[in-house]
């Protein structure tokens, strides 16, 4: 039994070693197939690759070898490099001459154009002037001057041309040449630029002695409608009158750096002061009846009637149709007053970039994800159908920088979330802290349940977002726009100094409300929030700020709702208390809240306050997700998208009109489809829809008039307009404007009252005067 039972033991081991030698040259014979095959691609790609080549040889030899007089519809790479290094090498010298103000010794550049105008950023110029005449280097000003009698007669025609021109009064140049416009504020009273304004029916210039306000940031009195004037009458560019060069500028490329820093600084401190003196100005520019804002040149006043009729003529030419829209406009909107002002109307601004519809699910499914890219690009068709855009001026969005973020934001999280992961070099910092992504349902990759991440395009998208807000913010806050509205994604104001929530990664109203203290010293800005979530990383960012007032409309359901805070007692906290204003209501959604409970809102409480706050920017967090079509979850309000123009008419009426809408929530495409188009329709000026009659008659539900009254109760120290509000909150719209409407009545007569009575005391005291002197 041993040695049969050693014999087995011996076979099986046998086997065994056979077994694997067996399996060890199937491995081997299968390395070997696959280096084969690898070898075998490799030579294929090579031979792709050597193809290939041979190929651009061929075409390169073949473009290279071609007559004279065939013609190559593809130039090389050689020719498109060599281009470039000419029209680089041609930007750089016109720069260093513009910057050095010293003429090249080629006498073809003697005629550049100088553009003054617009703010120096870069040391090269974006544009390229045309020459008046182009020369050969070799033979410089290859014509003389002769007296010939052709020259002769042409001069005496000229002459007496001249002659005739001097004689009218209004060309006449024994003032003085005629000089370029330039930009004063208003408190050099004693000093006048002038502006040449030319009439499209004829040839004649007028010298318009001018001061200019700073309603729309100094911007000079030009014709809108430049391209449509007759030929012979286009407007020449600012020349330089220089002597002939003897000698190039030295030490033109070590200056020039400093030179563009100087100017960028000079740039921003004129915006500052633009802002500034437009405070002080504000009370004296005139809106129209549709809300427009006025910019006024004041003309002298020693003109004679026929300037003043010359000067009506220009401007009754010019075409406003491209900025002045509305169906109750006052037309024309630039005329001559009483005053002799000139007063121009600006248009609103609109901000979009379709590169922020790639911030989307790896998944490529939107059915979903409530936050996804239709949303914006179903508001712009919808801007773009009824012709709401074409009205507006569209402007064009940036990213914002790392410290634009970092306002905001912490370091840490901006390197994470708004530098490009796939990046070779990040900061060493950036290293410490690694985002933490969760897997989602549906298969992509997210920071938490809601919020995906796209690795490629969310952090281009989120700063082209945040930076889009800020271009429009700094373009109204400086008078150039009349107010914006922001097509822009994702949101902002959930997200925290540190952590991005509710599909928000940066906070793009937080930030651009700090740089408007940073960079243009805005001493008070208010943020309205009427997204149905409450803006938790915006209370988060000013709570203890009071330059900066917070006032948020959400759903709070007493913390039950997200993302839970908002509460009506979280009031600020150390300088900033009572300047974070929560009108948090509760009682879930029986009945849901309405457009009685909203207007009753504003009327009571937002409009009071910030009437009293008097700010000089108002930017506001606009979610439409309150609006009837949002599931219980998303919002589960039944606000109606008339409802947002109505209360985006009333906050026009603050800050002199400059006001930005920033897109937020709201995911029902129809719903936040039509509130964009009424909140861009009112902020145009048009006419809008009366309020329905049972919305006037309505009166707020009981969920709402508790939640407004916790509201007054714990507001009321910090803002006395609260306490005349108290006696309306259960009243109908209809019934509060009765009762304010009477009010007034009320005290215009005790005012009248009260003036009479002084009158008949002030007699009483004089009567008794007038009879001593006449004894």
């Amino acid at each position: 039994f041993q040695r049969q039972h050693e014999q087995l033991s011996r076979q099986h081991e046998v086997q065994l070693q056979e077994h694997v030698k067996h399996q060890q040259d199937l491995l081997a014979l299968k390395h070997q197939q696959e280096l084969l095959e690898h070898q075998r691609k490799m030579e294929q790609q090579r031979l792709e690759q050597e193809m290939e080549k041979q190929q651009r040889e061929h075409k390169l030899l073949q473009l290279k070898n071609k007559e004279r007089g065939q013609e190559s519809a593809v130039a090389s790479t050689e020719v498109k490099m060599r281009l470039q290094e000419f029209v680089l090498n041609k930007k750089k010298a016109l720069a260093q001459r513009s910057i050095n103000h010293c003429l090249p010794s080629d006498p073809r550049f003697w005629y550049g154009s100088l553009d003054q105008s617009s703010p120096p950023q870069t040391a090269l110029s974006a544009y390229t002037h045309p020459m008046l005449g182009t020369y050969d280097s070799k033979d410089d000003f290859p014509l003389r001057k002769t007296a010939s009698e052709p020259n002769l007669k042409l001069r005496s025609r000229l002459k007496q041309k001249v002659t005739e021109r001097r004689s009218s009064p209004l060309l006449r140049r024994k003032d003085g040449p005629i000089t370029t416009a330039k930009k004063r504020s208003l408190d050099m009273a004693g000093e006048h630029s002038c502006c040449c304004i030319s009439s499209v029916g004829s040839g004649e210039r007028i010298r318009l002695p001018q001061y200019f306000e700073i309603g729309l940031a100094g911007l000079p009195l030009s014709s809108p409608s430049v391209s449509k004037l007759a030929r012979g009458h286009r407007p020449l560019g600012r020349t330089q009158s220089a002597p002939l060069p003897q000698q190039q500028c030295g030490q033109a490329q070590a200056l020039q750096q400093l030179v563009v820093q100087q100017q960028h600084q000079q740039f921003l401190e004129k915006h500052k002061q633009q802002f500034q003196q437009q405070q002080h100005i504000i009370n004296k520019v005139a809106p129209c009846v549709c809300g427009c804002v006025w910019v006024c040149v004041y003309v002298c006043m020693c003109w004679s009637p026929s300037i003043h009729a010359c000067v009506q003529r220009v401007i009754t030419s010019w075409d406003f149709n491209s900025v002045i829209i509305g169906n109750n406009c006052c037309r024309p909107c630039c005329k001559i007053y009483t005053n002799t002002s000139i007063c121009v109307c600006i248009a609103p601004g609109l901000v979009y970039d379709s590169l922020m519809q790639k911030h989307q699910c790896m998944c490529g499914n939107t059915t979903s994800h409530p936050e996804h890219a239709g949303r914006i690009q179903s508001i712009w068709s919808r801007l773009q159908e009824t012709g709401l855009r074409a009205h507006c001026e569209c402007i064009r969005g940036r990213k914002a920088s790392l410290e634009e973020l970092q306002t905001v934001h912490s370091e840490a999280h901006v390197l994470l979330y708004g530098t490009n992961p796939l990046r070779q070099k990040l900061d060493c910092k950036s290293q410490k802290v690694s985002p933490m992504f969760v897997r989602l349902p549906c298969g992509g990759i997210g920071v938490d349940n809601d919020t995906i991440w796209n690795e490629v395009h969310s952090s281009s998208a989120a700063r082209l977002a945040v930076g889009s807000v800020v271009e429009l913010v700094f373009k109204v806050a400086s008078g150039e726009l009349k107010n914006g509205f922001a097509v822009v994604r994702p949101p902002g104001h959930h997200a925290e100094e540190s952590t991005p929530m509710g599909f928000c990664y940066f906070n793009s109203v937080a930030i651009a409300a700090k740089l408007l203290q940073q960079r243009l010293n805005v001493s008070k800005v208010l943020i309205v929030d009427w997204d149905v979530h409450h803006g938790n990383g915006t209370q988060q960012a000013f709570y203890a700020d009071p330059s900066i007032l917070y006032l948020s409309l959400h759903r709070y359901d007493d913390g039950n709702f997200f993302p839970g805070s908002g509460a009506p007692d979280e009031v600020g906290s150390g300088a900033g208390e009572g300047f974070n204003v929560n009108m948090a209501f509760t009682g879930g959604l029986e009945p849901p809240m309405s457009d009685a409970e909203y207007l009753a809102a504003f009327r009571t409480v937002v409009m009071p306050i910030a009437n009293e706050f008097a700010p000089d920017v108002v930017l506001v967090s606009s979610g439409f997700d309150a609006v009837d079509g949002h599931a219980p979850p998303l919002g589960g309000y039944k606000l109606t998208a008339k409802c947002f123009g109505y209360l985006t008419r009333q906050l026009m009426g603050l800050a002199g009109g400059r006001l930005v809408l920033a897109l937020e929530g709201g995911h029902d495409l129809t719903a936040i489809c039509d509130a964009s188009e009424a909140c861009v329709s009112a902020l145009l000026g048009n006419e809008l829809d009366p309020i329905p009659d049972e919305v006037l008659q309505q009166i707020p539900n009981a969920n709402a008039v508790h939640s407004m009254e916790k509201v007054l109760e714990i507001h009321s120290k910090y803002w006395r307009s609260l306490q005349r509000s108290a006696s309306t909150l259960g009243c109908s719209l209809s019934e509060a404007l009765r009762r304010d409407a009477e009010e007034a009545e009320t005290v215009s007569a005790m005012a009248s009252l009260s003036v009479a009575n002084k009158l008949v005391g002030k007699r009483a005291e004089e009567e008794p005067m007038e009879e001593e002197a006449t004894m």
